[in-house]
């Protein structure tokens, strides 16, 4: 397993964390609509602090989340006031020197520009008998700029922070000011169902240190990205919400592309491990969306205990801020561990997460499918193009002929990108998903590479799928093999090339370019006339190896010559799901009218679509072809050429709630 070791989490997966974007917060709010204000120190200070918060981090004028299960070390401390300034925010403040612009010069007894600092038992005398506003007009002079000292209730700054962190850590807290830590030290959270302990990502402790990487996921992506060498996953696990992007710069992090999608509205996740024991979560968030604090609040749940209440990210990290969290020993029992978003005013929203643990790992036996109503439906270019109109039936895209191998490269290191660029550049405008079709194939493949030896055949194939995938790495899934059942299409350069386990190879070289998308065995007939053939032979071994993401059953008129019942088609999905234990995509489902018209086109529709977009294994669908007069076989057209529509077309889209 993939093992994290850090110097200091605060440097980590884009939190600068600024830490986390407003810690100390010495500038004036962001101002709406544009990128944070907050400032960054050329080197992020390490903060010795051993305080374990549901969330330390606080902008300006904003109200610290708690976690109404905290429980003090000492029970002493003061019954927790989330409305005041933030204890860890002054501690970091004070300590690390993080609050570089509200510094001034050097005093005997105070703090320097760059962080030294006077012994905190120096100050207590300072106190006595004076109030926050009172005490920092006197005494904090000698550290603090005159632009830090505000007492505004509209911009609680770094001074506040600092105040109050010396006024608790030394006992005084005599004031009517928030004392919401008593010590420096503050137990794990805890809860009978799931104990957990959360840390801000302030803590010079890093709360992962080597434990091993359960899974990363950058929620919202298609395509996945790399922060600090560890992989996080194209999107995964979810139920429910909608996702949605961004192109604007990320501030406080140098891993902007984590932060640039995100999951929005009533969403959980439940990703299977292995083994029941103690998981720490990483939580990532940015405010991409709304321009002012209050705009937005949320709360999070991890194995239902709420790690983060009230949650509003802009008050924190501003517009397109990164900000990071850290949950600590969630126990888990049952195979699953959830996260679960609780909306409080406007919808919850998440950019990525990482799960990391010395008790299990991810349980890659339990294939991930949507549940209905979050299953894509998709469809192909138009005769090499894209329509207008295409997204406002489908939401996901494959190239019919524009991608397959002998288009791209029809002369050996000749490539013609340009139609698969044009794709690609309007799924990546709106937002969808692509399925690259179809690396290897015995058909539509380049004549030139019959005639070439075993090892040049290699390098080929090799070279081939290396360049797809550098040109395009946010590829969602890819039909890797097409049609390689012996009496379909298979590709016999490939087995010349890699020998009778060539299916399974050619997976292997295909994961090793292409990490983040989910890789497919695409075929005709896998439902109906040769399923046993092709899931217990052609495709065995490579299943076996674990080198197969998914099955693509290519569905084009089951309707003839035999027309397949619901119940029918739902036992073969059952099949292969049991036999090949992947999730499956319906790769190229069409409907012929058979020259019946549109009743009977509707009635078939009615019949089968409802039972394989419903079946739990099902990750989604696409039709191949919508046009009439511009698909592949006649009479499967769903609209006409000038946009209107047949009655399976108003159908499916009743069906599927996008009319």
């Amino acid at each position: 397993m993939p093992t994290k070791i850090l110097s200091s989490h605060a440097l980590r997966a884009g939190a600068v964390i600024a830490l986390a974007a407003g810690l100390a917060a010495c500038t004036a709010e962001p101002t709406p609509g544009s990128s944070s204000s907050l400032a960054q120190s050329s080197a992020a200070p390490v903060v010795s602090s051993s305080i374990a918060v549901s969330s330390s981090v606080r902008s300006s004028s904003s109200v610290a989340p708690s976690s109404s299960s905290q429980a003090p070390a000492s029970s002493s401390a003061a019954a927790c006031n989330v409305s005041g300034p933030s204890f860890d925010a002054g501690k970091i403040a004070y300590e690390g020197g993080t609050c570089v612009s509200c510094h001034g010069q050097p005093s005997n007894n105070g703090m320097t520009t760059g962080g030294a600092r006077g012994p905190i038992d120096a100050r207590k005398t300072s106190f006595s008998g004076k109030t926050m506003a009172a005490f920092i007009a006197s005494d904090m002079g000698g550290f603090l700029s005159n632009a830090c000292k505000t007492t505004s209730a509209q911009s609680q700054t770094c001074s506040e922070d600092i105040a109050h962190y010396l006024k608790v850590a030394t006992g005084i807290a005599s004031d009517s000011d928030a004392v919401c830590e008593a010590s420096s030290s503050v137990s794990s959270v805890s809860s009978s169902a799931a104990p957990i302990s959360s840390s801000s990502a302030a803590s010079s402790a890093d709360p992962i240190g080597n434990m091993p990487l359960v899974v990363a996921i950058d929620v919202g992506s298609t395509s996945g990205t790399v922060v600090d060498g560890v992989q996080f996953q194209a999107d995964k696990y979810s139920r429910g919400g909608m996702t949605n992007s961004t192109s604007d710069p990320i501030s406080g992090t140098p891993y902007g592309a984590l932060y640039q999608s995100e999951r929005y509205g009533a969403f959980s996740y439940d990703v299977p491990v292995t083994s029941a024991g103690r998981y720490t979560v990483e939580l990532h968030f940015a405010e991409i969306y709304l321009t002012s604090t209050g705009e937005r609040s949320f709360s999070v749940q991890i194995e239902n205990t709420t790690v983060l209440p009230n949650l509003d990210l802009y008050s924190l990290a501003g517009h397109d801020g990164a900000y990071v969290y850290v949950a600590k020993d969630v126990q888990v029992n049952d195979g699953s561990l959830s996260i679960n978003m609780v909306a409080n005013i406007e919808n919850p929203t998440l950019a990525g997460f990482a799960i990391y643990s010395n008790d299990g790992q991810l349980d890659t036996s339990v294939p991930d499918t949507p549940p209905v109503g979050e299953k894509f439906v998709g469809n192909i270019t138009t005769r090499g193009a894209v329509r207008s109109d295409f997204t406002r039936y489908w939401n996901q895209i494959t190239p019919e002929n524009e991608g397959k191998w002998g288009s791209v490269e029809a002369t050996r290191d000749q490539y013609n990108w340009a139609p698969v660029d044009r794709i690609y550049e309007y799924a990546r405008a709106n937002n969808i998903p692509v399925k690259a079709h179809t690396f290897v194939w015995g058909q539509q493949s380049p004549s030139w590479i019959n005639n070439l030896s075993a090892a040049e055949q290699r390098a080929e194939i090799e070279e081939w799928m290396r360049d797809y995938c550098t040109r395009y790495p946010d590829t969602a899934m890819i039909d890797v093999v097409n049609e390689a059942h012996p009496n379909h299409a298979p590709a016999n350069y490939a087995r010349n090339a890699y020998g009778n386990d060539w299916i399974a190879e050619v997976f292997k070289k295909a994961r090793q370019f292409c990490p983040n998308a989910i890789l497919i065995y695409n075929d005709y007939n896998f439902l109906t006339w040769q399923m046993e053939d092709i899931v217990n032979d052609v495709i065995r071994s490579a299943l076996d190896q674990g080198v197969i993401d998914a099955v693509g059953l290519q569905a084009h008129s089951w309707n003839e010559p035999k027309r397949w019942s619901a119940a029918e088609i739902k036992e073969r999905l059952d099949y292969i799901t049991e036999r090949t234990n992947v999730p499956i995509y319906i790769s190229e489902y069409d409907v012929e009218d058979l020259g019946m018209g549109d009743n009977y086109q509707l009635d078939v529709f009615r019949e089968q679509f409802p039972v394989f977009y419903e079946h739990p294994n099902v990750v989604g669908v696409t039709l191949w072809g919508y046009v009439v007069g511009t698909t592949w076989r006649d009479g499967t057209g769903l609209i006409q050429s000038n946009g209107a529509h047949r009655p399976s077309m108003d159908w499916l889209m009743e069906y599927l709630g996008r009319q």
